[in-house]
């Protein structure tokens, strides 16, 4: 048999194959195992390709062994003159004795033998490696991998050294810090992060950052471990000292020492000292606490950062109540603590307490000179959007995206300054980022929520409240959510179902909610009277909890539900306690929101002289304050207009209305131009815009109140527009929506509901 067909009947025997995967799979087990013990103990990376390169050189001594032992087998069953080795016989002739040669060279004691011996060679290397370390090959323990983030950061404190050993202190901190910083798993906070972080702690930039100091910077920054230490003079020679402490406790988890016996051993006393630092930074790590990094804002205090930090986190999972007391706290520890002061002022504007929202932002404002750059576009940005300057409340947000473009809080708040002017398309991209970039925060899913259902994206609004139900269900912001959304689809007794929930709710800013939820919904269909008995508790709630913006608004559900009822006079008393609880007001913010309300609520009643009273004040407070005109005032004299039989006046009021409100149109004045057109008899105009309040078009958030009590009011006011325009099939259908929406109305709206019940009838006689 030729030798090609011998080694071809060996590739097909099975024992090649069977040994090819047993190989394979010991060698899987082998690189698995290395791989483990890298992990546990810290091994250099270079390790792991070392082992795989044995086993790989072992790859073809194992298969020409298999062959040759498999081959001399069969050449034994085929040649009765070749006998085993393990009997005592030779092969016969010269190549029987070459085979025989090459079977003992290729036998399995000497493949398991070299094998062996490979990772024998392995294991010293490991073994010298553990016991002197390499220079220029060191690598931290892997529970420092495991410790550390990618490249994270250790703090190097400056050295302690005797009067005169200056020179020999920085030599050493500097020879520690070179060698971390050849670490793949860690790096040293180099002189330019020290001096941010000093600055954010309000200390000169030339602060010595000794072992307190570092500590500090540490913590804020969350770094794990400082490494600090001493020079100092020793008989003839020196002795080096190095500590790693814990960032979390500040406690020492390792001390080192070297000895320098004089000054030409001071060198190798060094890289001594060095390697041993390297060496145990990793093997302490696993000991070590965590440190988590505290927020990058400017305050002098530790433990005020540390307030804050927790404050904010509960704001970001939707529990802003729990947040204020911390702050407040946090501000008491350093009053000048700016981002805090902003921080408050969100918080409270989100819930309604305007007065408190303006009063923490100009405390903000007041030392914003002393920020970093980052925290006064965001201080600017909310003192301006206080003040109704939204339009530059959005230029420090652009600034700060140019800065920083992935800044969450720029990011989201600058689309709800887009929001908050009716310019929704711009930001929903702008919500999802905000999103993206903090996909654990409650904030982004209410935001998107919000913008797309104003834009009719329903998909998109019950996928952000569904998050909310899931990971935030008991944020006071979920409940006001799920109440509010099905108002935007219509769905009014989902929304009152959801109210009512609200209602058994233990904290009194969530009932007060609720309350003018309901003041709303119930107007909606008609029934007054438990319309205001909610109005009225949420009036209540809203003095006692000092939320004034919910006292406000719900002062405004009232007016127009009862302007809906045809009994404006009605509201005066609700006026007149609201107008009390303005003269009681500090804030030019929360004061022009209570002169605005009353004041429109004046002229609606047909009190016109109470009206143009407040007006002047109104006119007063901006003059004297600098508060940017919101819209308020022009609206209210649009009103006083109409009711003088002024349309051309009333219509020029409601446009710039509209300009000072950055173009954003609000349900009343939709209402009120409505009424403009038709007192200037263009019809097609206004029942346009009562066709903007008989569905959901762009309903701001701060509209859904009105937009649920005005819908009975704007279908029978579109129904008389479309009647005069000969539109008898649109007028049919605002007829009808109107008296489903009231059907079950107050006995003394009941005839006007009957009228249009008869008005149908005969609509649909004529049409035949």
């Amino acid at each position: 048999m030729s030798d090609v067909g011998r080694v071809l009947r060996v590739i097909h025997r099975r024992a090649l194959w069977q040994a090819l995967l047993v190989y394979l799979g010991v060698s899987y087990a082998v690189l698995e195992a290395v791989d483990l013990f890298i992990d546990r103990f810290g091994m250099p990376s270079w390790l792991f390709p070392l082992a795989f390169t044995l086993l790989l050189a072992g790859l073809p001594v194992i298969l020409v062994t298999t062959f040759v032992q498999t081959s001399g087998d069969a050449a034994r069953r085929s040649d009765p003159t070749l006998l085993p080795d393990s009997v005592g016989f030779e092969p016969a002739g010269a190549a029987a004795g070459r085979s025989q040669r090459v079977r003992r060279l290729f036998s399995w004691r000497n493949a398991i033998v070299g094998g062996v011996a490979a990772f024998a060679l392995w294991g010293v290397v490991t073994a010298g490696w553990l016991l002197a370390g390499f220079p220029g090959l060191f690598l931290v323990k892997a529970e420092a991998a495991e410790f550390f983030d990618a490249k994270d950061r250790v703090v190097v404190a400056e050295f302690e050294n005797d009067p005169g050993q200056e020179a020999l202190g920085l030599a050493v901190r500097e020879a520690i810090v070179t060698d971390l910083d050849q670490s793949e798993y860690l790096g040293v906070a180099g002189r330019s992060e020290l001096v941010e972080v000093l600055k954010r702690m309000r200390l000169p930039d030339t602060t010595v950052v000794n072992q307190q100091v570092a500590v500090e910077v540490a913590r804020r920054e969350g770094y794990p471990a400082v490494i600090s230490g001493s020079v100092s003079k020793l008989g003839t020679g020196y002795q080096l000292t190095a500590r790693i402490v814990e960032t979390a406790s500040g406690n020492v988890a390792v001390r080192l020492r070297e000895t320098a016996v004089g000054e030409s051993d001071i060198v190798a006393a060094v890289e001594r000292l060095s390697r041993l630092v390297r060496r145990h930074l990793g093997e302490s790590l696993t000991s070590l606490q965590l440190s988590v990094a505290l927020p990058q804002v400017t305050t002098e205090s530790l433990e005020a950062l540390q307030l804050f930090a927790r404050g904010v986190d509960y704001a970001r999972r939707g529990a802003a109540e729990a947040a204020i007391p911390l702050l407040e706290q946090a501000i008491a520890l350093d009053t000048a603590f700016a981002t805090a002061y902003r921080a408050l002022s969100v918080y409270q504007a989100n819930l309604g307490n305007v007065a408190a929202a303006q009063r923490y932002v100009d405390r903000a404002y007041t030392h914003s000179s002393r920020l970093a750059q980052r925290e006064r576009y965001l201080v600017g940005a909310q003192y301006h959007a206080l003040s109704f300057r939204l339009d530059s409340a959005a230029y420090y947000y652009e600034l700060e995206l140019e800065r920083d473009p992935d800044s969450g809080v720029a990011i989201n708040n600058l689309a709800d300054l887009y929001e908050r002017m009716g310019r929704y398309e711009e930001a929903m991209p702008l919500y999802r980022r905000a999103v993206e970039l903090s996909p654990d925060g409650i904030i982004g899913y209410i935001n998107i929520a919000s913008a797309a259902r104003t834009l009719g994206q329903r998909a998109a609004a019950d996928s952000a409240l569904a998050i909310l139900l899931e990971r935030f269900p008991d944020a006071g912001s979920t409940k006001f959510m799920a109440t509010g959304q099905p108002i935007y689809f219509d769905d009014f007794p989902a929304a009152e179902a959801e109210a009512l929930r609200t209602l058994e709710d233990p904290s009194d800013i969530v009932r007060l909610w609720g309350h003018w939820f309901m003041s709303s919904l119930l107007a909606a269909r008609g029934d007054m009277q438990t319309a205001l008995f909610h109005g009225d508790s949420a009036i209540e709630l809203g003095k006692s909890t000092g939320v004034t913006l919910a006292t406000y608004l719900t002062l405004l559900n009232i007016e127009y539900a009862l302007l809906a009822a045809g009994a404006s006079g009605r509201a005066l008393p609700y006026v007149r306690r609201v107008e009390a609880l303005v003269s009681q007001e500090t804030t030019p913010l929360a004061t022009n929101y209570g002169l605005a309300f009353a004041a429109n609520g004046y002229a609606l009643a047909g009190d016109l002289g109470a009206a143009r009273g407040l007006l002047a004040r109104l006119d007063a407070l901006v003059d004297s304050t600098g508060l940017h005109p919101s819209g308020a005032a022009a609206h209210v004299r649009a009103v006083i207009a109409l009711q003088e039989n002024r349309p051309e006046d009333a219509l020029e009021h409601l446009r710039g209305a509209r300009r000072d409100a950055f173009g954003l149109l609000r349900e009343d004045a939709r209402l009120m131009l409505g009424d403009t057109y038709a007192a200037l008899g263009r019809w097609p105009e206004a029942a346009a815009n009562y066709d903007t309040l008989t569905g959901s078009f762009r309903v701001n958030f701060m509209d859904q109140g009105l937009y649920a009590s005005l819908r009975p009011l704007a279908h029978e006011r579109a129904a008389s527009a479309y009647l005069t325009l000969n539109d008898t099939t649109a007028a049919l259908k605002h007829l009808n929506e109107f008296v489903e929406f009231w059907q079950n109305a107050d006995p003394d709206l009941q005839p006007r509901v009957e009228s249009a019940r008869r008005l149908m009838s005969e609509l649909v006689r004529e049409r035949g």
